[in-house]
């Protein structure tokens, strides 16, 4: 699987994808019963990925960028090529989690994101 965001070709772990349908429901009585009324607006996609950096220095970073381009609001495009798939859009960055470790004087970086489709 080949992962990329913003250009920038990614060590992903881990993907995972949500299809969310976006709807309201409120009450209603028709015809002297009550109902359960479901208006559905539309549908977008959110991402999960799990990422690794291994001896990259935080100015270099590209958690560093994605945390940037979340912060300002930025788009990035987004593509994902596996046997199953090919995703291309423009995403928006909702979440960074990272957990950065030194071990044995390596610099690993382990980051979540979180994209959802712009």
């Amino acid at each position: 699987m080949t992962v990329t965001l913003d250009g920038k070709t990614l060590d992903c772990k881990r993907l995972a994808e949500d299809c969310v349908i976006a709807a309201t429901q409120w009450d209603a009585w028709v015809s002297a019963a009550y109902k359960r009324k479901t208006k559905v607006f539309g549908v977008y996609r959110k991402w999960v990925l799990e990422v690794v950096e291994n001896g990259v220095n935080w100015t270099s970073s590209n958690c560093k960028s994605f945390q940037d381009s979340g912060a300002a609001g930025t788009a990035l495009t987004f593509a994902v090529t596996d046997q199953v798939r090919v995703i291309s859009t423009s995403v928006y960055v909702l979440d960074v989690s990272i957990d950065a470790r030194d071990l044995a004087g390596q610099n690993i970086r382990y980051y979540t994101l979180t994209l959802q489709e712009a």
